[in-house]
């Protein structure tokens, strides 16, 4: 018991230590990640306020609650005004706004099973970039995703869920063999290939969210979640 203690005590001031850090990184930064907010997160500023926005959830010190009233009174009179959007997996353990601290008319996300690209969710990111206000879009993947288990696995499934691994198949090619050849491939790292072959497929559909891109209006940022840490780690 003392030993648990020693590392839950360890555990807490290393998440503490690091709220600090993101902290001082945001006012380096010049980015505003501190409740109340009238708007979204600023352009420019959005990995920053991810990050601390994750660290105030590690550290149980999570504000977005704190005004969350005020934000369904403003969006509801003058609209939204969306400044991230996120694609994610459907998984119940990933909930975007809890994990990263954001409050109502921050995120503009598109969910499904192993958070992959399909011409609905790129044109839903088309609209947020074209009318919305959206300046980042985030592929976030995470660990222990069940999608990405099935896929590696290339095991039969029933009713419609064909179409989730026919979809993160073509990026999964290596990991599928490995398992076919019965060895055991590293789901994490399958994970993380899957977000980024997801962003290209993304970019390779949509003409528009490339030219966003290119004029410098569009940010695109790969990320993985670890669910059993609660901890978000952006790939660079």
């Amino acid at each position: 018991m003392h030993i648990n203690h020693i590392s839950l005590f360890a555990r807490a001031l290393t998440l503490v230590r690091r709220a600090a850090l993101v902290a001082a990184v945001t006012t380096i930064a010049g980015c505003t990640t501190v409740a109340p907010r009238t708007e979204g997160i600023a352009k420019g500023c959005a990995r920053t306020d991810l990050l601390a926005g994750n660290a105030r959830f590690l550290a149980g010190g999570m504000q977005s609650h704190t005004w969350q009233a005020e934000r369904v009174i403003h969006t509801g009179e003058f609209g939204q005004s969306p400044s991230v959007g996120i694609l994610s997996c459907a998984d119940s353990r990933v909930p975007l706004e809890i994990l990263f601290d954001e409050g109502v008319g921050d995120l503009f996300v598109v969910r499904g099973a192993g958070n992959f690209e399909d011409v609905g969710g790129t044109a839903t990111f088309e609209y947020g970039v074209a009318a919305l206000g959206v300046h980042t879009i985030v592929v976030l993947g995470h660990t222990k995703c069940g999608a990405i288990e099935a896929t590696v696995a290339a095991k039969p499934l029933p009713g419609n869920m064909p179409a989730i691994t026919d979809a993160l198949s073509p990026g999964l090619g290596e990991f599928i063999k490995t398992k076919a050849a019965g060895g055991t491939p590293n789901l994490t790292a399958a994970a993380e290939v899957n977000v980024r072959y997801q962003m290209k497929r993304l970019l390779e559909r949509s003409a528009m969210l490339r030219a966003a891109r290119d004029d410098g209006s569009l940010t695109l940022l790969c990320a993985m979640y670890d669910v059993d840490t609660g901890i978000v780690r952006f790939l660079d």
